[in-house]
């Protein structure tokens, strides 16, 4: 009896000992994350995928997984979400193992694992959900945690690995990787291609691109670029060159900012036709939007500001995301930040005719504010408790505001002392992963609480303040105003200017406070305008006071500074969303200023807010007040400015309404050989018919049938035959399009998908669309399961930027109403996309 009761005692010690073995939950749990990092270390991957060449053939894949394990007291949990594809496995010791896949998770017995280096195989099928298979070519897209949707892995940032990949394609196909190929040899039409090792990198840079594609390659000082593409010659142009010579100047740029040597073994790049995104950072097999690259024989200078910031961002990321990673993915805007940062810089010499100040505020405020004014705003730093909810962390706030934020730093730390610290922040975690605070700490010399305050302040809270100017006497106060009542406040410095007898004066503010008071600033007394914004540095809602907005209205053309009047189109626009400024007064600001406009830059972006005013937010009898008046600026600036034809031919497209417009536009589309001898390049001419298309459906189907026989690439050719269906003028067929766009099999190019749900709710047919809206809601949530990251964002955009009622505001707020516990990434997100109808 006393030897059970000393047994009895003893289990209960050695239950008591052992550990809880982690819960096997969907996704990738902050918790499993920190276990694993804290017990696994030298992973690598050895993998192998067999291609066939039919898209409904399945993916074979084969797999070894090495790595050490500092101790074997849970279960192993491997990330694969192919449900029951995997047919075997086999453990370090060579012997066979059942396994238990639970919640996306291979989950191997702890029993099967040991202390030290491990090797586990597997062979799986592989399911296509980020393989973006197309009939000729495919391409993997694994950000931010879906490699575990092709394959077993640790899908987390901060378990980087060696990866060794082994590709079996068709024998007509060519494939890229991050690796460069090493061996490459074909029997029965079969085409076996192994890849060498790569430097040390997270699951969601793996990649490789397999198909039809043509390469074309470039060498410069011992670099050699091959880049895969799918154009065909006469649809290149020029742009070739051009693009190598961004790509080339960009490494070469950010090689001597850095101080550090382009970190892995090569640079190509695919243009991926009709991809998700403007492009993707895998080292070694970059992925660029075809049409961000390959541009029109006449691009505006916004498209070549574009491309040539798009390659500096990406190649940028090699260095800053790549080269050294953030340990979790609530921190992914830490790389968007360093990416775009360091793009504005490359870029400013590449074009020196144009003014950097000028293009960095057109690039990001607008867009930053597009967000932060709305009731759905996200501060740059947010929570991550699951993997799984990574991509609703993307958005303009990561791209747009960080930027703005670290623009501020490099103000308060000087750019020599900036430029020291990144490379610091390099050198010590090269082909690891790091965090923000671990370069403000490295900026933090006088180790003072002042740069964290302030870095809190701007990181780590929500919109953006509301900033008002008010003259008392010969004084001015400024005050900073909190959108949400939290009286918070966002330290920054204002370049203040205001006038006087026509006499522009220009003083700096420094901003710590909810109120400042600047005494005796006046001579004159009450001046004729005060500005908050002069040098575009501002960041907020800058309110201006009737005095100065409508000095404004009718002197704009009067103001020279190219910045200042820059700055002053960025804020009146925002008065106008947020109810202080008359919509027929800034119609007619921008109809009227267009020919006075003298910089092309601030042209392009005046056509831009005139087509988004008029379009998206100027009721049919406000357009109709103007629409003629307008059109005829349009052509008159469309003969005159012989630079800027392209840009205002788009603008025409979209804007036209008159008989006599739609008539010439149709001309144009018959014979694109225009009367100025500017041929409408292909995309221009698939643009056209489907506005002609939308504009006069009685001749829709006539139109967007003689288009599709013009179109010879089939790449093109598809995704035109798939917006078309949005366009046709039966009701009833537009809502069965819609109906299947419902379906998921049907929205997998999603750049095809977001065009379509833009006409479908196009607010020519407004009323006829408000049936979309609530189906669509319902949807969102499969929408973000099923889509990349981008794509809920895009969806709602598509489907609400159209409207403009009341109605449609109703159905928004009663979905909302009906889901009191919607998840909170998705609500945020349809607060930001319905932010005009929630103001009504």
């Amino acid at each position: 009896m006393r030897y059970l009761i000393h047994i009895f005692f003893l289990s209960l010690l050695f239950t008591s000992c052992s550990k809880p073995q982690l819960p096997v939950s969907s996704g990738v749990s902050q918790e499993l994350a920190q276990y694993r990092k804290s017990t696994i270390s030298n992973i690598t991957y050895d993998l192998g995928f067999n291609i066939p060449a039919k898209i409904d053939g399945r993916i074979v894949g084969k797999e070894t997984i090495r790595l050490d394990l500092k101790n074997a007291e849970q279960d192993l949990q491997l990330d694969f979400k192919g449900e029951t594809a995997v047919n075997y496995i086999v453990t370090s010791n060579g012997k066979s193992s059942d396994i238990a896949i639970r919640n996306g998770h291979l989950v191997i017995s702890k029993t099967d694992l040991k202390v030290g280096i491990n090797e586990i195989k597997l062979n799986f099928t592989c399911p296509d959900w980020s393989l973006n298979r197309n009939p000729e070519f495919l391409y993997t897209l694994f950000v931010p945690d879906r490699a575990s949707t092709a394959f077993p892995c640790f899908d987390q940032p901060d378990l980087k690995a060696q990866f060794k990949l082994q590709l079996q394609i068709p024998q007509a196909w060519k494939a890229v990787a991050n690796g460069p190929a090493e061996q490459e040899e074909t029997s029965n039409s079969v085409k076996t291609i192994n890849f060498k090792p790569t430097k040390p990198l997270p699951t969601y840079l793996f990649a490789f691109s397999a198909g039809k594609f043509d390469t074309i390659s470039r060498t410069q000082n011992g670099k050699t670029i091959v880049m895969y593409h799918r154009e065909k010659p006469e649809e290149l142009h020029n742009n070739p060159d051009s693009i190598f010579w961004l790509l080339f100047h960009s490494i070469a740029w950010i090689e001597k900012y850095t101080g550090m040597p382009y970190p892995f073994e090569k640079y190509d790049l695919v243009a991926v036709p009709s991809f998700q995104y403007g492009g993707m950072e895998h080292p070694g097999a970059t992925l660029y939007r075809a049409t961000s690259l390959f541009l029109d024989a006449n691009p505006t200078q916004q498209q070549l500001m574009r491309r040539a910031n798009l390659i500096a961002h990406e190649t940028a990321h090699m260095w800053f995301g790549d080269l050294v990673t953030m340990s979790w993915f609530d921190e992914v805007w830490l790389k968007e930040v360093f990416a775009n940062f360091i793009a504005d810089k490359v870029g400013s010499p590449m074009y020196p005719e144009f003014n950097f100040d000028l293009q960095f505020l057109l690039a990001h405020y607008d867009v930053a504010y597009s967000v932060d004014r709305t009731s759905g705003a996200n501060a740059i730093g947010q929570k991550l408790a699951n993997m799984k909810d990574a991509g609703s962390l993307y958005g303009p706030i990561i791209y747009h505001k960080a930027p703005i934020v670290m623009r501020m730093l490099e103000q308060k730390t000087g750019e020599t002392a900036l430029q020291k610290g990144l490379q610091q922040y390099l050198s010590q975690n090269a082909y690891g992963n790091a965090g923000w605070t671990d370069l403000i700490d490295i900026l933090n010399t006088a180790k003072t609480d002042e740069l964290p305050r302030w870095s809190a302040s701007w990181v780590n809270e929500a919109g953006r303040p509301h900033l008002k100017a008010i003259a008392k006497g010969h004084g001015l106060v400024i005050e900073q105003l909190d959108p949400f009542a939290k009286n918070r406040v966002w330290p920054q410095k204002l370049d203040l200017a205001f006038s006087e007898n026509g006499d522009t004066r220009y003083q700096k503010v420094i901003m710590n406070s909810a109120k400042t008071e600047l005494k005796n600033l006046f001579h004159e007394g009450k001046p004729e305008w005060i500005y908050l914004n002069a040098k575009g540095n501002t960041y907020g809602f800058v309110e201006l006071d009737s005095t100065s907005r409508n000095y404004f209205l009718n002197h704009f053309s009067a103001v020279t500074d190219d910045l200042l009047r820059a700055s002053l189109l960025t804020d009146l626009t925002e008065n106008l969303h947020e109810g202080n400024l008359n919509i027929n007064d800034y119609l007619n600001l921008l109809v009227h200023q267009l020919p006075q406009e003298t910089n092309s830059v601030i042209f392009e972006r005046m056509l831009n807010d005139l087509e988004s005013c008029f379009i998206y937010q100027a009721t049919p009898e406000q357009q109709k007040a103007i629409q003629e008046e307008m059109e005829a600026v349009l052509w008159k600036e469309y003969a005159a400015r012989k630079n800027q034809q392209t840009a205002l031919i788009n603008s025409i497209m979209r804007l036209a309404q008159t008989a006599n417009s739609l008539t010439w536009l149709e001309t144009c589309l018959k014979n694109p050989m225009l009367q100025t001898d500017i041929k409408l390049s292909a995309d221009q001419q698939n643009d056209l018919a489907f506005q002609l298309a939308l504009k006069l459906p009685e001749k829709a189907m006539e139109i967007l049938d003689s288009q599709e026989k013009q179109i010879t690439n089939q790449d093109k050719k598809a995704q035109f035959q798939f917006v078309r269906k949005s366009l046709n003028p039966d009701k009833t067929e537009r809502n069965r399009f819609f109906e299947s766009l419902l379906q998921e099999k049907n929205r997998e190019h999603e750049p095809w998908v977001e065009q379509a749900m833009a006409f479908l709710n196009h607010p020519i047919r407004e009323k006829e669309s408000l049936q979309y809206i609530r189906p669509a809601l319902d949807k969102l949530q499969e929408i973000k399961r099923t889509g990349d990251i981008f794509f809920p964002k895009s969806w709602l955009d598509s489907l609400l930027k159209g409207h403009n009622s009341k109605e449609a505001a109703s159905i928004v707020r009663q979905f909302l109403t009906d889901h009191p516990d919607y998840p909170e990434d998705l609500k945020m997100k349809i607060l930001q996309s319905a932010d005009h109808l929630l103001r009504m």
